[in-house]
């Protein structure tokens, strides 16, 4: 996919350089307020808001998660202990369950009085340890689970959540109201709501699901400190997500990044985010040709049409020279 994506999509450059040019709107990013001797667990903190703001849109759980419950089976190493192992899997059902309340086609508020909020979080927490179980096909030794007790309840593993988390994960919440897009998004019909959508080629790249899909625009949620520091990786990720939606199954028209650190949503039309990569395709070419590039043309997947490569329209907010911005990368 990566081959792919550097071959079809060469000026990505131009992209990072509009990117970082439209960030400097915005303000710095809120961090996380670890006590002493606690290193802020910042890639679990990304998946916490992820989980938290999909509560919001009424999408409390997904398959990752309940995957994630099966496979804490798998150790690592012999870590955790077979009796935390039990624990674990133990507790995950009651998670789930519990969770499972949030569900609603009406979506849920942005931050509920405090003791609830309080839960919440913790909750959506120990679902992300679930969820990284999952990504990583078993356990790895940074997973605060396999920390946990043998014998301990739901309760007990919920409140070993540091504060920090709790309190780091409502000021993102509060962006998200404002200034962020997602009191608006989260009244949207439920049918415009998508959470976690997975793509007619996701099974091709080891099974990519994405964040979420709102009202046709396909939203990447970053919560790094460090935004300026994005770059081709994240840019591509979206490409990519955009390119496996094969038979447009999404009617995807735009795509964005949305920082939640910032309460920031960096967004392009689908035409214009195409034009600053440099694509010579139109966009259900370019999927026909992704798609047979990820197969090999296998039996079964038609080939790319034969068509005549051509520039798409420049961007309406390209600026007329690359800025410097994007040689100051480090």
């Amino acid at each position: 996919m990566s081959q792919f994506l550097t071959e079809h999509l060469p000026g990505v450059d131009d992209l990072l350089s509009d990117y970082r040019r439209r960030l400097v709107r915005y303000p710095a990013p809120v961090s996380p307020a670890a006590g002493l001797g606690q290193r802020p667990e910042y890639r679990m903190l990304g998946h916490t808001i992820d989980h938290r703001l999909r509560i919001s849109l009424g999408a409390p759980t997904g398959q990752p998660i309940k995957e994630g419950i099966v496979r804490a089976a798998i150790d690592d190493g012999g870590w955790p202990a077979p009796d935390v192992i039990s624990t674990v899997q133990a507790a995950g059902p009651v998670l789930l369950k519990e969770l499972d309340q949030y569900e609603s086609s009406e979506g849920q508020p942005l931050a509920c009085d405090s003791e609830t909020e309080d839960r919440l979080v913790r909750l959506c927490h120990v679902a992300s340890s679930f969820e990284a179980i999952f990504r990583h096909v078993g356990w790895i030794r940074s997973n605060s689970l396999g920390s946990s007790r043998p014998g301990a309840t739901l309760d007990e593993i919920v409140d070993a959540v540091p504060p920090y988390i709790v309190d780091d994960i409502r000021q993102q919440m509060r962006l998200a109201a404002h200034p962020g897009p997602f009191d608006g998004l989260r009244q949207l019909p439920a049918a415009q709501r998508v959470c976690g959508p997975v793509f007619d080629g996701s099974l091709h790249v080891g099974g990519a699901d994405a964040d979420f899909i709102l009202r046709g625009q396909l939203i990447d949620c970053k919560a790094t400190i460090r935004p300026e520091r994005m770059g081709r990786a994240e840019l591509y990720q979206l490409a990519g997500y955009l390119l496996l939606d094969y038979s447009d199954s999404y009617s995807i028209d735009s795509v964005g990044l949305y920082l939640s650190r910032q309460g920031a949503l960096i967004d392009w039309n689908v035409a214009d985010f195409l034009g600053f990569m440099g694509a010579q395709l139109e966009l259900p070419d370019l999927r026909a040709a992704c798609r047979y590039a990820l197969t090999d043309g296998a039996a079964g997947t038609p080939p790319p049409p034969e068509v005549q490569r051509r520039p798409l329209p420049r961007p309406r907010n390209a600026p007329p020279v690359q800025g410097a911005l994007f040689g100051d990368l480090s």
